[in-house]
């Protein structure tokens, strides 16, 4: 009998576990709530059902992963002050000699490094509005512009370990450092993006072939007036760098990447005389309890059996070979990911590697960056792929030329195919 109860309860665990998890995930895809409130209300009502007490609830959360985020969303705050991001957009601009084709060029390349740095929201405020000054001293449709920056802001925060939050979430959760994302992400970034610049070029020569700007009115565009302080821009700089240069040597100091950020951003206040209240404000606090309650909600999914169940699947799928658990788990994350936020799917499929590695019994580290890859590539498919989509999107709804979801579909989905191809095959080359 005492056997038939307990039996009883794990099963309304497992049921209940699994519909809260699936109704938050509905709300936060369909953007029904605001995905703060969805996630904690989830992560409340596993409290309230005692799946998870509230000591279990704390332990799920990944503070690491939370922290780094909010330490670099404060040295953002701090920089974007500085104008910093416009002097180095401006300046690249100006170097382009008035082509369209360079100046998308440019601009995509700027994106795409900035997002390899900052978050890419972030990123696309900064770029989007050059963009559309740009297009309009020349008078030409910015599309192919803003479409490409687009690419680019997903492209380019697959490189590192701070450019993407599925990037800085697989960080937290591993043992992986700013450099392994460096040397195994980098790499099939660069491939993916000369390739993708030449397809943009197929795509785009007939539209922007034989326009060519006004170099005077280009010219005219001053890089200086974003600096309202040189010292703070300079102060500034010198500690990003810093920082920067910290997170490369995390295997020789072994600080936590963490504390590294958010030191670093109190360090930036303290130094630049900021007032805390101000640059706390800009810290996207939405977005870190969206962060601490999908780990709460991972938190029940793991208690209740329901991720080994996941991992015992994927083991007898892939038969416990790392290869093909690669190609299934980069192809998975990049065609679920172009459809659903990448955050809460990249949270589960974290929980669910680390449960197939205690299965296989392998060393699974080309799965990690599968599932990076994938889950920052897929991005790309559609104009929900990501937050930085939507954001460009938005900004051209109320111009002459919005993007439109099957607009940008026919590009984007396309290219994302052709970008996960080339990752699939630099992942088998390079692991197996």
């Amino acid at each position: 009998m005492t056997e038939f109860l307990s039996w009883h309860l794990d099963t309304i665990h497992i049921i209940t576990t699994l519909v809260i998890f699936i109704f938050t995930f509905v709300f936060i895809t369909t953007e029904t709530l605001p995905n703060a409130i969805a996630a904690m209300v989830g992560a409340f009502l596993l409290v309230a059902f005692h799946i998870v007490n509230q000591e279990e609830a704390i332990e799920a959360i990944d503070f690491e992963t939370v922290g780094l985020l909010s330490g670099m969303m404060m040295t953002v705050a701090v920089m974007r002050k500085s104008g910093l991001f416009e002097y180095i957009a401006i300046k690249s601009i100006k170097l382009t000699g008035g082509s369209p084709w360079r100046i998308l060029v440019v601009l995509s390349i700027v994106t795409a490094v900035l997002s390899a740095f900052l978050d890419n929201v972030t990123t696309v405020l900064i770029v989007v509005p050059l963009t559309f000054a740009v297009a309009d001293t020349m008078k030409i449709n910015p599309m192919p512009m803003l479409i490409s920056e687009i690419l680019f802001s997903n492209i380019g925060g697959a490189a590192t370990l701070i450019g993407d939050p599925p990037n800085i979430m697989i960080g937290g959760a591993t043992n992986l450092d700013f450099m392994d994302f460096i040397e195994n992400n980098a790499p099939v970034v660069v491939v993916v993006s000369v390739i993708t610049f030449f397809l943009l070029r197929l795509i785009y020569h007939k539209k922007l072939a034989g326009l060519v700007a006004d170099k005077e009115k280009i010219q005219a565009f001053d890089e200086k007036r974003a600096i309202q302080n040189k010292r703070f821009f300079y102060t500034t700089l010198v500690i990003f760098l810093i920082i920067i240069t910290l997170f490369v040597t995390h295997h020789l100091h072994k600080i936590d990447l963490a504390s590294l950020a958010i030191g670093g951003g109190f360090t930036m206040m303290m130094v630049t005389k900021q007032d805390p209240e101000e640059i706390l404000k800009e810290v996207e606090w939405p977005t870190l309890f969206f962060f601490i309650g999908l780990f709460v909600i991972i938190g029940g999914l793991e208690k209740t059996g329901i991720i080994s169940f996941l991992a015992d699947k994927m083991v007898e799928v892939t038969h416990g070979e790392v290869e093909p658990a690669a190609q299934l788990v980069l192809w998975m994350s990049a065609l679920s990911t172009t459809f659903i936020n990448s955050i809460p799917y990249t949270a589960t499929m974290i929980s669910v590697i680390k449960e197939m590695s205690i299965n296989s019994g392998q060393s699974i580290e080309p799965l990690w960056w599968a599932l990076s890859l994938g889950a920052c590539l897929g991005g790309n498919g559609t104009l929900i792929g990501a937050a930085a989509n939507i954001i460009v999107a938005g900004f051209t709804q109320k111009t002459p030329y919005p993007i439109k979801f099957k607009e940008y579909f026919k590009i984007g989905f396309p290219l994302m195919l052709v970008s996960i191809v080339i990752t699939s095959l630099y992942l088998y080359l390079r692991y197996f």
